[in-house]
């Protein structure tokens, strides 16, 4: 199924940007302050031009077609409602904009689905942030554009008000099998909303970089066909295992592949283990931190609005399973 296909797009600081998000699924762009991700949501949406490259949705190139012509919703990150219009009239303003019928019955079923019916008369002013999160979000979808794009849509809001939007966020986008495409700055944001995350730095692609954690297996045991168990010195972890065959292993992950919690997971999860951080180092984004993981160190980042409430002495790690790589060095056998 064709969604958005960003091809070799250079604009300001982007240098040919390449990638796909197929039809209905949420793609997250995730990198620090600067890297160029609103400038590349600015530049599908049609705010600023593409200096090169060519950009496609729904298998049509839209990169020079007008931006009140492209089938695209753009959430700002200040949500801009208008202050002056209460709740429906809001979710309304773009049906009437594109000129559409049976426009009452677009905003009370929209008003619904989000659950903000209560709200169809209130001001942005008389709104909570969460709420107006739902307002953004429900004019936003009213028009069920071909694609939706939003820029750091939840920063505004505190930790627990985060999950809870971004959670009912997600069954919404699902109802409506939108194609999503998602800016953060947030490891831990990219991996609860994403289906595919797109990183970038410096308005690049990013890869592979200097924040790979590689560890040494001690031993190896194929468990199924494409799954191996590895093992170190202390603890072990469900890893990938291609065909590949090699007398020594290491593993390898990003630092964007760790959930790092001071709360024990309530259900058993996958390559859960315990440690304590033994060094960190603070920016304004977030906190880099050291584990020490029974003799084994490893490093990983905690965004810095967490930092506060984390038990340095004692925390627990998930290494993504989908994020890990499994990699051989010196050919030979098993």
């Amino acid at each position: 199924m064709e969604g958005l296909k960003i091809k070799s797009v250079s604009v300001g600081i982007l240098k040919n940007i390449s990638f796909t998000l197929e039809k209905g699924k949420v793609g997250v762009l995730l990198g620090p302050n600067g890297a160029g991700k609103t400038t590349l949501l600015n530049a599908i949406s049609g705010i600023i031009p593409a200096k090169n490259g060519h950009i496609y949705l729904d298998g049509k190139e839209i990169t020079t077609v007008p931006i009140e012509e492209r089938d695209i919703s753009y959430i700002f990150q200040n949500l801009a409602l208008f202050p002056h219009l209460t709740v429906y009239e809001n979710i309304a303003f773009p049906l009437h904009i594109k000129k559409e019928e049976n426009i009452g019955k677009k905003v009370s079923r929209i008003l619904k689905k989000v659950d903000i019916l209560a709200l169809k008369d209130r001001y942005p002013l008389r709104l909570s942030g969460g709420e107006k999160q739902k307002v953004a979000i429900a004019r936003a979808l009213v028009t069920n554009p071909e694609l939706l794009l939003l820029d750091e849509p939840f920063a505004s809001l505190d930790f627990e008000m985060r999950k809870f939007i971004r959670a009912e966020f997600l069954k919404v986008i699902k109802e409506f099998s939108l194609t999503t495409l998602i800016v953060t700055h947030d490891p831990y944001e990219a991996e609860e909303l994403g289906n595919n995350i797109i990183k970038i730095r410096h308005g690049k692609l990013v890869h592979t970089d200097n924040d790979v954690n590689r560890i040494k297996v001690r031993s190896l045991k194929k468990v199924t066909k494409d799954i191996a168990l590895a093992e170190f010195d202390n603890f072990s972890l469900i890893v990938p295992f291609s065909s590949g065959r090699s007398d020594h292993y290491c593993v390898e992950f990003l630092e964007e592949d760790l959930y790092i919690s001071s709360s024990k997971p309530p259900v058993p999860t996958l390559n859960t283990l315990r440690g304590k951080i033994i060094s960190h180092k603070e920016n304004a984004e977030r906190v880099h931190v050291k584990i020490d993981i029974n003799g084994t160190i490893i490093k990983g980042h905690i965004p810095w609005y967490m930092w506060h409430e984390i038990n340095k002495e004692e925390v627990y790690i998930i290494i993504k399973y989908r994020g890990t790589k499994l990699k051989g060095v010196n050919d030979g056998g098993l």
